[in-house]
């Protein structure tokens, strides 16, 4: 055979085994990407933990020809690999692995390495054989991979057993690998959901425990006032009364029941105080329950706002008398009737007004706020435009201004952002937080001025128009 044949029969053999390498990679690269777009419909259209494990495996599973397999999470806390989710080996669902100490296991292995591992026969290369003695089952090979995140965190392991027809390969390997890689990104992806969906409820618990304790405030202040102002009195004046005295028995009568009377006109309004703080803790408590189910949302209703506030005005008149502010109110004799979240409006003015008679107690307690024999201010307003289009017109303005010490620049900087800072005693500065959230879950502005020695003047505008919501 000439030289020049010889040459052209090795290069046409070439090409064709170079062709059939192509056709094998092509052949696997169409798997993979299959695989891909399978596990990406399963993985990304589900909501909860289950239904990912769930379609991971049984995607994983079928895309390497495997009946049997498991998908195991590392618990952080109990240091543990934990079956999640099994198929063909339901019993082991719960059970648990120590990775420290299973040396011989394929699963602890490759958690705590971070690589893939093929056992193409456990009789020759061995194995953890305890879970088959706990189910009967018989493991004749294993393809154990890692879940592992971006940043190289391994979350956990996928296993796939007893191939149907051949043994476990490399691109088998490769398959699962990719499998495993988009399950843990969406496994983690829920983890960080849920994370998220936990910061918010202990945000919201935070929201309403300020406003519990504000709610407190004037059952607290109404039983000091009570007590004070009209039951010790009344016990002092009627062990005063000198029964050896020549007074008939109607006179007794009618001195006692004078002594009584400023009490008896004042158990209406005690009542009331009592029931508006119990209703308010009452509905908070409530929302702390919705805020849980994740059932919490803005409930957009037409309401007269002027009867909104004058609702909480009652219930904080109280507490204002008592440190002796006086509330001045302008504006609500034309109060618009629009869609508000009465509920969360109304919490934010309580706020407002809360930390303006705050402020002004402890700016005096701290010796900022020289204390005034005629008392203080404080200025709830309010103002319409029903012109033009939101922020310059068709907005409802409300705005509670103090007289007291003012607040420092670098108090005021941080109002309304996560940072804020409070001066007030005990003060965590959520209050001014939950205001901005109203405003934003109404579309609307909120505000500060404020000069030291001159007080403070918050504000709060909404839209006119709202989409109405039922909730």
């Amino acid at each position: 055979m000439s030289t020049g044949l010889r040459a052209r029969i090795l290069t046409t053999g070439n090409r064709d085994w170079d062709f059939e390498i192509l056709q094998q990679r092509l052949e696997m690269r169409e798997r993979q990407i299959d695989a891909v777009h399978r596990v990406s419909a399963a993985l990304f259209s589900k909501s909860d933990l289950d239904s990912i494990l769930r379609e991971t495996l049984h995607v994983g599973l079928e895309v390497v020809g495997a009946p049997v397999g498991s998908i195991l999470l590392y618990d952080k806390d109990r240091r543990r690999l934990i079956f999640r989710y099994v198929v063909g080996k339901s019993a082991l669902i719960g059970l648990e692995i120590d990775p420290e100490e299973d040396v011989d296991g394929k699963a602890a292995t490759a958690f705590r390495t971070g690589k893939s591992l093929l056992t193409v026969n456990t009789h020759k290369e061995g194995y953890n054989a305890r879970f088959d003695r706990a189910t009967g089952f018989r493991t004749e090979s294993i393809m154990t991979i890692p879940l592992r995140i971006m940043g190289g965190e391994t979350i956990g392991v996928m296993q796939a057993l007893n191939k149907e027809g051949s043994e476990f390969t490399g691109e088998d390997q490769e398959l699962m690998e990719i499998v495993g890689s988009l399950a843990a990104t969406s496994i983690m992806n829920f983890r960080l959901a849920e994370e998220a969906k936990l910061a918010a409820v202990a945000r919201a618990m935070g929201d309403l425990g300020h406003d519990i304790k504000n709610a407190l405030t004037p059952v607290e202040t109404t039983v000091s006032t009570t007590l004070d102002a009209f039951i010790f009195p009344l016990l002092d004046d009627l062990e005063s009364i000198d029964f050896n005295t020549t007074d008939t028995i109607e006179e007794y009568h009618e001195r006692v029941l004078s002594l009584i009377e400023p009490l008896k006109d004042w158990i209406p309004e005690m009542q009331q105080a009592m029931a508006d703080g119990c209703g308010d803790i009452r509905e908070m408590v409530s929302e702390i329950a919705d805020y849980i189910k994740g059932a919490q949302a803005t409930n957009m209703q037409r309401h007269d706002i002027g009867l909104v506030l004058q609702e909480k005005l009652r219930r904080l008149r109280v507490v204002a008398q008592n440190r002796r502010v006086k509330i001045h109110v302008e504006g609500l004799t034309e109060a618009p009737y629009f869609p508000f979240d009465a509920r969360l409006v109304g919490r934010a003015i309580s706020n407002l007004i809360n930390n303006a008679l705050n402020a002004i107690k402890d700016a005096v307690m701290k010796g900022d706020l020289e204390y005034r024999k005629e008392g203080f201010n404080i200025w709830l307003r309010l103002s319409t435009n029903h012109e033009g289009e939101f922020p310059v017109g068709n907005y409802c303005q409300l705005e509670v201004q103090d007289d007291g010490h003012g607040i420092p620049d670098v108090v005021l900087a941080s109002l309304f952002t996560p940072n804020t800072i409070s001066t007030t005693i005990g003060g965590t500065g959520i209050g001014t937080r939950f205001i901005k959230s109203v405003a934003d879950s109404h579309g609307g502005e909120v505000g500060v001025v404020s000069e030291l020695g001159k007080g403070a003047r918050f504000w709060l505008k909404l839209p006119l128009e709202q989409e109405i919501t039922v909730r």
